[in-house]
């Protein structure tokens, strides 16, 4: 009698997923990092065990990406993911045939763990609590006790449905789209360094002052990081004399679940991309921190949000679209990526605000961090991550230059805020 053969299980990519692939390239890997570290140097094999346990608590990390005649799909995979040693560039693309068909990495280095997953997977905040229960699950593994609060899951309980949810099509009403043109932004060049080379520039800052700074100028702590970030970027153009000057904006990614009821793991977030026009003349600080608030909270509503969902959303609904073969879908996103994703804004800044563990966990927690990986068009971002009193800034570039980081440390010191700056260059 034959075996009948098993069924694997299989999900749709979210919303938001599906335009990765067909972007990303040798360069522009469209993966990201978060990382924790601990009070004690990591042993890769009860991290090993803890891996194993954390994927099973949250099954699509446990998925490859399998492509079909219209759609691309997440299936199950049957092998284990490994723990790697760590790198001195991390971030690079995982390639076909690598890393046993898994979408992430995770590696190991003294005390410190990191989570690199593709952006197929999941999101910062979805990647953050992966990163959490690992943590704990490692923890536990090693005879210390720690509850499942603040985000930390049980591995030994079975995944929750809404975990798994596509909150995007959830949430998708269709009473009104948002448009998508925007104006071109500015691009600074630099030198690219070869492959595949990503300089990190880290910054520890007491969080207090920074704050400070930021109550008294009527801004949140992720409209300040911008309006200093956007300063950078305008002296920088300004001193290359551009005959004329473009637009100088960042993609600021927001999280949905503050506006949308969602347990969801997978990607949910949408992006927002304030900035200044230096056709109207100079700049100071104060008039971009003013700028960027007031383009910020007039777009940090559930109604404007919900017809950016609508929009995002209503292609991938649309009957024609869904008979269309993947390969010209691919290159119709590809385009779409060219004319309205990054050549309307200078640079990324991703915040993922406070990062929260269990008191029972934190005396064994030093620091997290959190960057992103190269980008296409961009030649360089920035990420905020914070815990226990601590703001982490990360700087990565594929460029030998320095003028942006130097531009926007500068600017913080001269504010009266202390930089502790790191790199991992030698």
């Amino acid at each position: 009698m034959k075996k009948r053969k098993r069924v694997k299980r299989w999900m749709k990519l979210d919303n938001s997923a599906m335009i990765y692939p067909a972007i990303r390239n040798a360069r522009f890997s469209t993966m990201f990092r978060v990382s924790v570290t601990l009070t004690e140097e990591v042993d890769p094999k009860v991290l090993q065990a803890a891996l194993e346990d954390t994927v099973k608590r949250i099954p699509f990390f446990g998925m490859r990406l399998r492509t079909g005649l219209f759609w691309r799909y997440l299936e199950q995979n049957d092998g284990v993911p490994q723990v790697e040693m760590d790198v001195a560039n991390p971030c690079k693309p995982i390639g076909k045939g690598e890393n046993g068909g898994f979408l992430f990495r995770v590696r190991v280095d003294g005390c410190r763990i990191a989570l690199e997953p593709f952006h197929v997977l999941t999101d910062g905040n979805g990647a953050m609590v992966f990163l959490k229960t690992l943590a704990a699950r490692y923890l536990t593994l090693t005879g210390k006790k720690i509850p499942f609060t603040d985000d930390v899951l049980d591995t030994s309980a079975r995944p929750k449905k809404g975990e798994l949810e596509d909150a995007f099509s959830k949430y998708a009403a269709f009473q009104k789209r948002a448009p998508r043109r925007e104006s071109k932004a500015y691009h600074f060049k630099g030198t690219l360094e070869p492959f595949p080379t990503l300089h990190i520039i880290s910054a520890t800052i007491p969080l207090g002052p920074l704050l400070e700074k930021a109550r008294a100028a009527k801004a949140t702590l992720t409209e300040f990081l911008a309006a200093n970030y956007i300063l950078a970027l305008h002296r920088l153009q300004t001193a290359e004399r551009h005959l004329r000057e473009k637009d100088v904006k960042l993609c600021v990614p927001v999280n949905l679940r503050k506006f949308f009821p969602s347990d969801t793991l997978r990607n949910f977030v949408l992006y927002l991309t304030p900035g200044i026009d230096p056709g109207y003349g100079d700049y100071t600080l104060e008039e971009i921190v003013e700028q960027v608030h007031c383009q910020m909270r007039m777009r940090l509503n559930r109604k404007y949000i919900a017809a950016q969902i609508c929009t995002n959303v209503s292609d991938e609904r649309n009957p024609f679209i869904r008979m269309v073969p993947l390969l010209f879908k691919d290159w119709a996103m590809s385009m779409a990526f060219r004319v309205v994703g990054e050549s309307c804004f200078s640079a990324t800044l991703s915040n993922l605000g406070e990062t929260k563990i269990p008191d029972e966990m934190r005396p064994y927690v030093k620091r997290f961090d959190f960057l992103l990986g190269a980008s296409k068009i961009n030649r360089g971002n920035l990420t905020a991550v914070s815990y226990g009193g601590s703001l982490v800034l990360n700087f990565t570039r594929t460029t030998k230059e320095t003028f942006i980081e130097r531009e926007f440390f500068t600017q913080l010191v001269k504010l009266g805020i202390p930089v502790k700056i790191e790199s991992n260059d030698q």
